[in-house]
């Protein structure tokens, strides 16, 4: 059976990758737009402040310039790298479309749109305002803060749906009943849509004071909607905060476990050991030249490389180089000992770290695994013993 090609990726591809782990030219890519969506972002707002030389004078106008069409060449890579990366069973044409249906293809021509509008329009009004204050949302590309909203809420919609009922009911409950004890001597509650108003205000605990009951009745149930309004609202907050946790809790869980995927170390483990061994690992990223472990030092946790290159120097003639799916910082934990070695990353790494107290916890779980580190730790030792002779 021939075996698959692997094509390398377009660098425009790498380029505009929304990956949480980037290249290098992908990190300053990323840079580089957001600073282009802040800059241009406040001189749209400035803008409407008509008394201020710099906003209505040519500064301002060559940054929006220079922004708009720096945006309007990154819709044209964002389309290009989907046409580029697109699946083998689909089209050019059908990749540009699906591009262009997304949320983000449409938030990159929506961000485009205001460079139309001033060559196209003569005077193009407040468009080019709510198109360009719309471009910050071209951010959200490399925040996942949206994405989670959107999870969380689609997560939670029927705890958020009691939520909202019991909110308008009480809206409703609140508006007639102060309509029906004071429609005859107050004029701001002559019906309940008007009365309505009111309950908003104070539902929110907000408290406008433009229309307030005069009774004394009106006033006591004035408060106890105030107070029932604080308990009220904080029922979708709590909803909402419990469900941003419960997800940021789940992304971590499901990136560690890819990450514990990509290590060989792990590929003999099975489904509950690889969720024993991501509940407990932390993710650690690491630039060139960074000295992860230093011999001589207290040991207490141990690495595994997702990626990279780092050199373990045990005091010989050479370092020895560590790679993808090694691991490192066993022997100080196996003997209870201090570091043996000095690791420096040589390019950017991404590790996962797992402590001292975790690791044995696991290992009496996984005695199989606890061999190979012990097999790999005493080579290792063997090694630093000839080395040194």
């Amino acid at each position: 059976m021939p075996m698959k090609s692997t094509q390398p990726v377009p660098f425009i591809v790498r380029l505009t990758d929304r990956g949480p782990f980037p290249t290098n030219a992908a990190r300053a890519y990323r840079l580089l737009i957001a600073a282009v969506v802040l800059l241009s972002t406040v001189v749209e707002v400035l803008r409407t402040v008509q008394d201020l030389p710099f906003a209505q004078g040519l500064p301002a106008f060559l940054a929006e310039m220079v922004a708009e069409f720096l945006l309007l060449g990154d819709f044209a890579l964002q389309a290009t790298a989907a046409v580029l990366g697109r699946a083998p069973e689909k089209s050019r044409g059908h990749a540009f479309l699906s591009y262009l249906r997304s949320p983000y293809g449409l938030v990159d021509f929506l961000a485009a749109l205001p460079m139309s509008s001033e060559l196209l329009m003569s005077s193009p009004g407040d468009w080019g305002a709510v198109f360009g204050i719309l471009r910050f949302l071209k951010l959200a590309r490399y925040s996942p803060a949206l994405e989670i909203l959107v999870a969380v809420v689609q997560r939670e919609v029927r705890p958020l749906q009691s939520a909202t009922f019991i909110l308008v009911l009480m809206l409703l409950v609140s508006s007639t009943s102060l309509y029906f004890i004071e429609r005859h001597i107050n004029p701001n509650f002559d019906s309940i849509p008007a009365t309505m108003w009111w309950s908003v205000a104070t539902l929110t605990t907000v408290g406008y004071g433009d229309v307030v009951p005069i009774t004394g009745l009106g006033k006591l149930l004035g408060g106890v909607v105030a107070m029932l309004g604080i308990a009220m609202f904080a029922l979708p907050a709590s909803i909402l905060a419990t469900g941003f946790a419960e997800e940021m809790r789940r992304r971590d869980f499901l990136a560690t476990w890819r990450m514990v995927a990509r290590v060989p170390f792990f590929i003999g483990l099975d489904a509950e050991q690889i969720a024993d061994i991501t509940n407990l690992l932390r993710f650690y990223a690491v630039p060139p030249g960074d000295a992860v472990i230093r011999a001589g030092e207290v040991g207490d946790r141990m690495y595994f490389i997702v990626s990279g290159l780092l050199a373990a120097d045990y005091g010989g003639s050479e370092p020895a180089l560590l790679s993808d799916g090694d691991f490192f910082g066993e022997i100080a934990l196996l003997r209870d000992s201090r570091r043996t070695a000095t690791v420096t990353a040589r390019s950017r790494c991404q590790l996962l770290i797992l402590d001292a107290k975790d690791l044995r916890h696991f290992l009496e779980g996984s005695p199989q695994i606890g061999e190979i580190i012990a097999k790999t730790a005493q080579q290792r030792l063997n090694e630093q013993s000839a080395t040194s002779l």
